[in-house]
């Protein structure tokens, strides 16, 4: 071979390597099945949502709704990723999502043979729980059980929900309200004692290991309180009483004396320089909060995007600082929110701390600013309206909503067969069910109390109400992807045996 060939072999090598690790590329878990992530879709929504629309673009406050677009899964790496694309409403609307990975596991909730207690703060705790709101253990007309699809039986469950918590809410000084994400998780197919919890949180948008900061004062919501801010409150004074934050306004609906005071005291913020101490934030207006620029200092210690916030990492001198369960020393001091509840001196947990343990390595993000999906519907037939008008409904576009990743080993090491997914929308309570589904949809009103979510029934909801994606071949999942380097070199290797091959 002479020397041109061998240079561009050598080429074509390098260039097959860099392809090769560009297709394989590490997800980022940002909230969005991006292109370059490698995602497949595996349903579109053709249902109208009936719990709201959002309509702001905010990636948290997005001005209230909760619907599904689309599902998105990928196997890589040995671990699970779904995007769930849509948005979820800022008031604890829940999304649900069971697998189906193993043998066994149950087609019908029973919430008398499952772990109690799953999210209890939404239901006054154990033995109450998500699980028993779906299952059949609280009474009422339709609060029976969920029964899926025929063909999924569910081994795991997931429940994740987002809004403005709060840490002490009944001591004046220390009170503290927040923006934050959570997610819980229990196994199904090990009875009433399988492993369950709260697995952790997060503080800002799609998964970044952030803080949000802000003051009231700044009212042309860009980060900063500057002049630009007092020109607002300057240009609009003596309004009132309906005069808006936008307008200068900071507490009572008129544009006066006190809010200059409270101008000059913020004066000289700036969200590119606060710190964890200082100036939490809860956006909880969509038509005024920016919650992008609001993202604040990014959190101690090494947390990637993605990752959770649980009571380790609050624990953690390197990272959250919080000295013991009091949350003396937590910064921020958000993070109290996720230790364990203080027996010596609260042991009634009027701190509302939540006991936070990432116990199967859960990565999630949130990302709401979708717009461009189903729009609310009042109510009145027909509930279909995706194939009607695309120029103002395309779910099929898509791509933000709630993100996560999850280990194979910890659904099972499903391997050979399919796994399946369903996920749908739920209110507040787990006790009553959107018309917002995975697989094919249901094409009808709120499904109401769980018991009238009889999927299996294919009369009331034809078709599968779950999606499937290929399990991989072996145990562990896809095989790992080489460094550029070394895939490079495994190029050169075969080149060169094949030279020598044909030169034999």
């Amino acid at each position: 071979m002479n020397a041109l060939k061998w240079l561009s072999s050598i080429t074509a090598a390098l260039l097959m390597a860099a392809n090769c690790t560009t297709a394989s590329a590490v997800v980022t878990i940002d909230g969005n099945a991006s292109v370059a992530d490698g995602y497949t879709s595996l349903s579109v929504q053709n249902t109208s949502t009936q719990f709201g629309d959002g309509t702001s673009g905010d990636p948290i406050n997005a001005g209230g709704g909760s619907e599904i677009d689309q599902i998105f899964a990928k196997v890589e790496g040995g671990r699970l990723y779904v995007v769930v694309a849509g948005n979820l409403e800022t008031n604890f609307n829940k999304l649900e999502v069971f697998i189906d990975s193993e043998a066994g596991g149950l087609q019908t909730l029973d919430g008398s043979i499952l772990p109690a207690g799953v999210d209890g703060f939404c239901c006054g705790g154990a033995p109450d729980g998500a699980l028993q709101r779906m299952g059949g253990t609280s009474t009422g007309l339709g609060l029976e059980k969920i029964t899926f699809d025929t063909g999924f039986t569910a081994d795991h469950y997931l429940t994740f929900t987002h809004g403005f918590e709060t840490v002490r809410p009944n001591d004046p000084l220390g009170k503290l309200q927040f923006y934050a994400a959570t997610a819980h998780y229990a196994e199904l197919n090990a009875g009433a004692g399988g492993i369950s919890g709260a697995l952790g949180m997060q503080l800002a948008q799609r998964g970044l290991p952030n803080a949000l900061r802000g003051r009231v004062a700044d009212f042309d919501v860009d980060g900063d309180v500057d002049t630009a801010d007092l020109a607002v409150l300057q240009a609009n004074f003596g309004a009132g009483p309906a005069a808006t934050r936008l307008q200068g306004d900071t507490n009572d609906g008129n544009v006066d004396g006190a809010d200059f005071l409270r101008w000059q005291r913020e004066a000289g913020f700036d969200v590119t320089t606060s710190t964890l101490e200082e100036s939490p934030f809860a956006p909880q207006n969509s038509t005024v909060d920016n919650s992008n620029s609001l993202l604040g200092p990014a959190l101690n210690g090494t947390l990637s995007q993605g990752d959770l916030i649980d009571k380790n990492y609050a624990l953690d001198a390197l990272g959250g600082g919080c000295t013991d369960n009091t949350g003396a020393g937590c910064l921020p001091k958000e993070l109290e929110f996720a230790l364990d509840v203080d027996l010596i001196n609260d042991p009634l947990n009027d701190f509302s701390h939540r006991n936070m343990d990432n116990i199967v390595d859960l990565q999630m993000a949130f990302d709401n600013s979708n717009v461009d999906g189903v729009n609310g519907d009042g109510g009145l037939a027909p509930f279909y309206t995706g194939g009607i008008d695309p120029l103002l409904e395309f779910p099929a576009a898509v791509t933000t909503g709630i993100e996560f990743s999850i280990p194979l080993s910890q659904i099972g090491n499903p391997t050979g067969t399919s796994i399946k997914i369903t996920a749908f929308i739920n209110g507040g309570s787990h006790d009553f069910l959107a018309n917002q589904v995975s697989g094919v949809g249901v094409l009808q009103e709120n499904i109401g109390p769980p018991g009238f979510a009889d999927f299996s029934d294919s009369l009331s909801f034809p078709g599968d109400q779950f999606v499937s994606i290929a399990a991989p071949a072996v145990a562990g999942g896809t095989a790992a992807v080489p460094e550029p380097t070394s895939l490079a070199l495994v190029c050169l290797g075969a080149l060169v045996c094949g030279c020598r091959r044909r030169r034999s």
